[in-house]
């Protein structure tokens, strides 16, 4: 008879902050972002060391070495096919309104929301356009002119499309946003395929000197943040409710549509008539 073995069990306070942090998710998040911000805020040298390590000949590797480059474009590749195919089977409702959704409509709708308002909005349209903080290439430190400007200082003198957050690894980090929404036998190689692609879309912007350690960690967390607080009313609390009024709204549309385009085909057939 094989004897059995003990189970490993995390540490006491780690496994009652993994619990906490399970019970209460957006709380975890949120108090993660804001670790992440205060210790580089704190300690802007760990930003600085890391850009460096990337600094060689002058350079940054990233930007002679073509892997960089491949796997920022791979991202960007793998981003938007995943957002084609989520919304292919809305054209094709729209196409032909009294076909059935091949998917439920609030998929599409979590994946597009937190698309627009982790990346979109609070990425790239606040923290990038306001932020003021120059790249890692732009700096005097690598060769550049412009001066450090640490988390939190809004007073660097980049005007716009600025390093603080990575919008790329904040796009890249959105397609985590699939774990919430394919089967539970695919969560686990989902995550970790998600995880492992914006990982490395994050390195090469860090390789490249497009942006720091701390752009791109924060830019993961606010988009997880946004994540959390999204998936709660349109994954869980307007069900199904919300299913019927999207799929009923595109079914309208489509049939508006096609009306519309029946009426310019009869005054084309008008014209020609006269």
């Amino acid at each position: 008879m094989r004897a059995r073995l003990p189970k490993a069990s995390l540490p006491e306070p780690l496994a009652r902050a993994l619990s906490r942090a399970k019970r209460q998710p957006v709380l975890a998040a949120l108090a993660a972002l804001l670790v992440v911000a205060l210790v580089f805020a704190a300690l802007p040298v760990l930003d600085l060391a890391v850009s460096r390590a990337f600094w060689a000949d002058g350079a940054f590797v990233g930007t002679s070495d073509g892997t960089a480059r491949f796997v920022r474009n791979f991202a960007r590749i793998v981003e938007a096919l995943v957002a084609l195919a989520v919304g292919l089977p809305l054209v094709f409702k729209l196409v032909w309104p009294e076909s059935r959704l091949l998917i439920a409509p609030r998929i599409p709708l979590f994946l597009y929301a937190v698309f627009a308002l982790g990346p979109g909005l609070i990425v790239n349209g606040i923290l990038k356009a306001h932020s003021g903080r120059p790249r890692p290439r732009h700096l005097a430190e690598f060769g550049g002119d412009a001066l450090f400007a640490r988390v939190g200082d809004f007073s660097g003198s980049c005007l716009s499309n600025c390093s603080f957050v990575s919008g790329e690894a904040a796009s890249a980090f959105w397609l985590v946003a699939l774990v919430f929404v394919v089967p539970k036998a695919w969560r686990a190689p989902v995550l970790l395929a998600s995880i492992l692609l914006a990982a490395a879309a994050s390195w090469s912007r860090v390789a490249m000197g497009g942006h720091f350690l701390s752009d791109v960690l924060i830019a993961w967390l606010v988009t997880l943040l946004v994540m959390l607080l999204v998936k709660e009313p349109v994954l869980r609390r307007f069900q199904p409710a919300l299913d019927r009024a999207i799929e009923a709204g595109i079914a309208r549309l489509g049939r508006f549509l096609r009306y519309l385009l029946w009426k310019a085909g009869r005054a084309r057939e008008k014209r020609r008539a006269a």
